[in-house]
């Protein structure tokens, strides 16, 4: 069954979408499935749920990177199936887009909750790092723009992507002090911040994906005794057990340079995410409250694996 022509462009748009962090887009994928149902055209239930599950696939075979877009299409379309007779088409679009609208409400609640926990961690006066957009990060930043400020915050460049001159943008219009710096610094100003703040797309026993460079960051941190915390939304954990590879995104070399000055046969590479183990991270600020590297395992086993 091939996907509207309309549809596919709505996932097309989240497939090319560079600007946006992993739980705003697991949301536009929501969006996504709630159009899918509100211009469905099925005339049986099954036709219907033919239509949602081969958009829900296609959303997340084209970010397959974000767990988030995983976890929260493929949560819906279960429960969409267990909860509705087949037969019912009126139903079964009723109960997809209250479906939508409730997980989008989960989610925008969580990220009220972990932004309460993170403000918990960050003293008056502290100096904050922060590599590679995540809007929680941000969204954490802003608050304490808002409450009291008295932070500064040093903002990375963060890859090809440029991600960072987002994040020093939205800060510097809520007010913060920002201090923008190359990924290569790194090490010459790490010494000289509290802590590290970082966003992530995935969370597994394997370590976490973010973008690219944050490995560096949290190696570097490491070496300087800077705790580094991941503000994350449980969405972004992946219970596959390790049965899945991750896609690093490996996109154009242009992004990076121009063929013409390195060399015509160089292999340019240019991976926009990577994988820092979870041991050096300090925890992980959830909705559910700040997880160690261990508590962070022990959540794992203790879910269904997906």
């Amino acid at each position: 069954m091939a996907v509207n022509p309309d549809i596919a462009r709505l996932i097309n748009k989240v497939r090319d979408d560079r600007t946006h962090g992993a739980i705003e887009l697991a949301r536009q994928a929501l969006g996504v499935l709630k159009t899918t149902a509100e211009n469905s055209q099925a005339v049986t239930g099954e036709q219907f749920l033919g239509g949602l599950n081969e958009a829900g696939q296609e959303l997340i075979s084209a970010r397959p990177t974000m767990t988030p877009i995983r976890n929260i299409v493929s949560r819906l379309l279960r429960e969409i199936s267990a909860k509705v007779p087949a037969g019912d088409v009126a139903l079964l679009r009723e109960l997809t887009i209250s479906t939508v609208d409730e997980k989008i409400d989960e989610s925008l609640k969580a990220l009220t909750q972990i932004v309460a926990y993170g403000r918990e961690l960050i003293a008056e006066g502290e100096r904050i790092m922060t590599h590679s957009f995540s809007s929680t990060v941000v969204a954490l930043l802003e608050e304490i723009s808002r409450q009291a400020g008295g932070i500064e915050v040093v903002v990375t460049r963060s890859g090809p992507g440029r991600t960072g001159e987002t994040i020093a943008r939205r800060l510097d219009d809520s007010g913060l002090p920002v201090t923008f710096i190359d990924d290569a610094a790194v090490g010459l100003y790490m010494s000289d911040v509290n802590r590290v703040l970082l966003g992530a797309d995935t969370i597994s026993a394997a370590g976490v994906v973010n973008g690219v460079g944050s490995y560096q960051v949290a190696v570097l941190a490491d070496r300087h005794g800077v705790p580094v915390y991941v503000l994350a939304d449980t969405l972004k954990f992946d219970t596959t057990r390790g049965n899945r590879q991750f896609d690093f995104e490996d996109r154009d070399g242009g992004e990076l340079a121009d063929p013409t000055d390195v060399g015509q046969t160089v292999d340019i590479r240019n991976p926009h995410f990577d994988i820092t183990p979870l041991e050096l991270f300090t925890g992980v600020v959830t909705e559910r409250g700040i997880m160690t590297p261990d508590g962070v395992i022990d959540y794992l086993n203790e879910q269904p694996v997906s």
